[in-house]
């Protein structure tokens, strides 16, 4: 029986990998909700955070404070909800992989492991990471690391955090996400507060004591004589991307994270049932604004523009007010400037 509760309280444990010069960041978003909620200490926390670490000796952060640690990667215990990495400068150390049989052994009987920053790096250098999908400080880091071992190249996702398969990785600025994927997997609390404090901490307090507005901003949609012609365009010219099938009337572009919708005209006049005066030759009733890096740039983009089907409409101008500014038209005749601020 005294075996049997010790099991118990083990398996509600969620054991924090920290080598010296850990990144102090990278597990507070985790660990505080661990133990509080938004008004108080949790009475019965679902989990209980532990420090795990090379030796018993204290560790140091990359900010210069010393953890004492519950556990040594000698007495740690065999069963427990989650394993975390914490990244940091350590992961580059022979002391590092000591953990390899402990995190295969973990990712074999399916136990929750998060690996953050240089952890997710280190993730990949052991083969780790092959047959999950997967994230971490870029690509190119994942494959400095991993070498000949790491062979999941397609597996790799662009994404601040990323869960597959119990398995969280995320990059170093994503201390935020990577606590919200590890929640969820840990289902420490309902998925609405999870989304409430992740939407907290990602706007801030000040913003949100703000009077809100009545709407929130959408997007700007161009009604289309030829949907393919104006995405060719749009991709080409302006760099914008689409998952556009070739089909479906309703076009979603992207440029970053602004968003354009393009609808044929003659499918919203089926739509709303009415005929609409569209205007000829250029649009001089609505234009798209493009900011650049610099004055060199606007004149750049304007060449390049012209060569991917643009219609000239203002040459490239040094405006009295300090701006670099150009307008050109798409296939439609809708307008776009091109401009920069910076000389």
């Amino acid at each position: 029986m005294r075996n049997s509760n010790l099991l118990q309280i083990n398996m509600k444990q969620i054991l924090y990998i920290l080598l010296d010069n850990y990144a102090d960041h990278e597990m507070a978003f985790l660990s505080q909700p661990i133990n509080s909620n938004e008004f108080c200490m949790r009475e019965q926390p679902k989990y209980e955070n532990k420090v795990v670490a090379p030796t018993l000796d204290s560790v140091k952060s990359v900010g210069g404070l010393r953890v004492s640690p519950d556990y040594s990667f000698e007495t740690m215990p065999k069963d427990y909800a989650a394993l975390v990495l914490i990244g940091g400068f350590g992961w580059m150390n022979p002391v590092a992989d000591k953990l390899v049989p402990v995190v295969a052994d973990a990712i074999k009987r399916g136990v929750i492991v998060g690996a953050i920053c240089n952890a997710a790096s280190w993730m990949a250098k052991q083969g780790f990471l092959n047959d999950v999908k997967h994230t971490g400080n870029g690509l190119d880091q994942l494959k400095l690391w991993g070498g000949a071992n790491y062979t999941n190249e397609a597996g790799y996702v662009c994404e601040q955090a990323v869960c597959d398969r119990n398995i969280v990785t995320a990059n170093g600025s994503a201390h935020l996400e990577f606590a919200c994927k590890m929640m969820e997997l840990l289902q420490n609390d309902t998925p609405e507060w999870i989304a409430r404090f992740q939407y907290f901490y990602k706007v801030g307090l000040a913003k949100l004591s703000l009077p809100q507005p009545r709407f929130k901003f959408n997007t700007v949609g161009l009604f289309t004589t030829d949907n393919k012609a104006i995405v060719d365009f749009y991709t080409n010219a302006l760099g914008f991307t689409t998952s556009w099938d070739g089909e479906q009337p309703n076009v979603e572009m992207f440029l970053g994270d602004n968003r354009i919708i393009l609808f044929p005209r003659s499918d919203f006049e089926t739509m709303t049932g009415r005929k609409y005066q569209y205007p000829e030759g250029f649009n001089g009733t609505v234009e798209l604004s493009l900011d650049v890096a610099s004055f060199a740039e606007v004149d750049k983009e304007y060449e390049n523009a012209l060569q991917h089907g643009a219609k000239s409409v203002l040459p490239p101008t040094t405006e009295p007010w300090g701006q670099r500014t150009c307008y050109i038209a798409d296939p439609d005749g809708n307008l776009i400037e091109i401009g920069s601020f910076v000389k």
